[in-house]
């Protein structure tokens, strides 16, 4: 072979090298037909943070704090005092000249806006900064003509000595607030002395490669967007009373009795639940610590019930906890459901193990769900199916957005559609006789199709009501189902674990979920991603006609809404025989407007119908065909 002075392998090299540049070329222009917003795209094309593969740049940084808290509880007042030392390190490569704090009481404060209307004698003064030091030095944080101006839920502290590249920053502050008892807003006393504390300290803001500083205010919609911390966190509450937090409770054998110290032990190690009684009789403070988490949030009560066990996450046991009030029956059988949660998820699907060392379910009146990092605050729930759907949407939650650092203040989507559909299976597989997705269909074909079925890439500080809805749970949750439906859940198992993996621990943009699943499928699934997540496409199939041909039948199915939904073709011929096609939603990849499902049968026809419980169709009554 001649290779013109050139040596075989070298010249293979070189091929492969334009190979390989050729790819990176395709897949960079693959990427552009996904609308990208200037600022973002400037971003990615330089590449030192963020890149079109999805994966994370070789300059990615993230700026971190150890938060060291001691605060107490008066629970007769709802008063709580803290104090807190937070040493805040500067990892990325700008000069700070300023740090964002953040007050999230201030969200009762009078006068200030909120997404919804509260309780009048809900309004305090909001969050009492009683000294803030930085760096050893007084700061007047009343002062109008000083370096502090507040504003809805922020602290804006003017630094006179600028944070460099790779320096810290420490902060010393004393504060005060009134515990909310109505109005509450994710969280609050249930009793005079049962509660569930979050947003309760003063908090550093994030700062990014892209927004800079999160400057957002907190109006009681919007959730999270927190950078990892380290917290050593000390609760001083009454005597008689039990605290449970993020993290893990470090002096157990100063708070415990000696038979509630071996129960506490024991379940550390085994799966059989047991229940401690506690009570803390010389009120010493409990002492919680958590590395690298988001956030922290504790609960409290003097006569809660206290059941906990541990379970096998694949890689060390999970101490799980349950928390409610005595009289509540049902709730009972929720740190089995937790358990079995994080099983389920870390083992089986998305197999994902679950990355804590506990989780701690707070039951109360309040009516709903949240989560916190370790933590959930949920509301009591009578029916066993429903009890099983909110206990794993919750604990999901500790995947999207705490472990991945998602803005969910701007992306919602990113966190709460993903803690729709990854919890299908194992709802599925612990309440059965509840069709779950059909609750989901239904909830969307509500909204599908009508204004409020607005683009998910809205900005979720932008959405408010049934639109904010749709966009952050609904439309995404199906979105990613059906795209595992698509892909199969081996390669989307596959795919979201190399997300995870590459994500974990920082913040990922909408564009690097798109891009790592393009990478790892290798699929360009821009076409899905676009009807989904950047179009006003909504949900309605329809059968435009039914043809006979010599052997078979030719079903012609349009797709008149847009989006790419998987078709679900029902028949049944005229001497009772039934059967069912199923098509995954790729169908619609090369002609997004129709499509032709053959039925193999030479038998004449009675009725033939498209599944509208499980998949959305906000127009269903062009879905079927009588007397063919």
């Amino acid at each position: 072979m001649k290779t013109h002075g050139m040596t075989p392998q070298p010249m293979i090299n070189a091929l492969f090298s334009l190979i390989l540049l050729l790819s990176l070329i395709t897949s960079a222009a693959a990427q552009e037909s996904l609308y990208m917003p200037a600022p973002f795209k400037k971003l990615y094309e330089k590449g030192e943070t963020r890149s079109f593969t999805g994966a994370p740049g070789n300059r990615y940084w993230l700026n971190h704090a150890q938060y060291n808290i001691k605060a107490r509880v008066y629970p007769q007042t709802r008063l709580l005092k803290g104090s807190e030392k937070i040493i805040y390190h500067n990892a990325g490569p700008d000069t700070l000249k300023e740090i964002v704090l953040r007050v999230y009481q201030d969200i009762y404060r009078r006068g200030n806006v909120r997404d919804f209307p509260v309780d009048k004698d809900a309004l305090t003064d909001g969050m009492e900064i009683l000294s803030l030091r930085i760096n050893d030095v007084e700061v007047d944080t009343d002062d109008p003509q000083g370096s502090v101006k507040r504003n809805g839920t922020n602290l804006f502290l003017k630094l006179k000595q600028a944070v460099l590249p790779a320096q810290d920053i420490t902060l010393h502050i004393e504060w005060k607030f009134h515990i909310a008892d109505k109005s509450t807003i994710r969280s609050g006393m249930y009793d005079k002395t049962s509660g569930f504390v979050a947003y309760w300290y003063p908090q550093i803001a994030v700062y990014d490669d892209y927004f800079g500083w999160d400057r957002l205010n907190y109006t009681g919609q919007q959730e999270f967007y927190n950078d990892f911390h380290t917290y050593d966190v000390h609760l001083t509450l009454p005597a008689g009373y039990n605290v449970w937090a993020t993290g893990l409770l470090q002096n157990a054998g100063e708070i415990l009795s000696k038979d509630d110290l071996e129960k506490w032990q024991k379940a550390h190690k085994y799966d059989d639940v047991v229940s401690v009684a506690g009570g803390n009789p010389d009120a010493k403070a409990w002492h919680f610590r958590a590395d690298h988490v988001p956030d922290f949030a504790f609960a409290f009560s003097d006569h809660f019930r206290w059941d906990l066990r541990s379970v096998d996450n694949g890689s060390r046991r999970v101490l799980v906890q349950a928390v409610y009030s005595r009289e509540d029956t049902t709730a009972t059988d929720v740190c089995e459901i937790a358990a079995r949660t994080i099983n389920y998820m870390s083992t089986e699907f998305p197999k994902i193990v679950y990355p804590y060392p506990s989780m701690t379910v707070f039951i109360s009146k309040n009516g709903g769900g949240m989560e916190f990092p370790m933590m959930v605050n949920d509301g009591s729930v009578a029916d066993y199916a429903r009890r099983v759907g909110l206990t794993s949407h919750e604990i999901t939650h500790t995947y999207f957005p705490f472990m991945m650092g998602i803005n969910e203040r701007r992306f919602a989507f990113m966190d709460e559609g993903m803690a729709v559909m990854l919890p299908f299976k194992v709802q599925n597989h612990l309440a059965p006789k509840r069709n779950i997705i059909a609750d989901r269909v239904k909830t969307y074909n509500r909204v599908g199709g009508s204004i409020d079925d607005v683009p998910v890439m809205t900005p979720s500080n932008l959405l408010k009501g049934q639109a904010y809805r749709n966009a952050s749970y609904n439309r995404p949750g199906l979105a990613y189902e059906f795209l595992r439906d698509l892909l199969g859940d081996e390669l989307f198992i596959k795919a979201i674990g190399v997300y995870v993996k590459e994500w974990s621990g920082k913040h990922p943009l909408p564009y690097d979920f798109f891009f790592t699943m393009n990478r790892v499928t290798g699929q360009n699934l821009n076409w899905y991603f676009k009807a989904w997540f950047f179009d006003w496409a909504y949900a309605d199939l329809a059968i435009e006609k039914a043809e006979r041909k010599a052997n078979n039948w030719e079903i012609t199915v349009l797709n008149r809404g847009g989006l790419p939904l998987p078709v679900r073709l029902h028949y049944r011929s005229e001497n009772g025989e039934e059967g069912k096609i199923n098509k995954s939603a790729a169908v619609w990849r090369d002609n997004p407007k129709r499509y032709i499902v053959k039925i193999n049968t030479d038998k004449d026809l009675k009725k033939i119908w498209l599944d509208t419980e499980n998949v959305p169709d906000v127009q269903p009554m062009d879905n079927k065909m009588d007397k063919l």
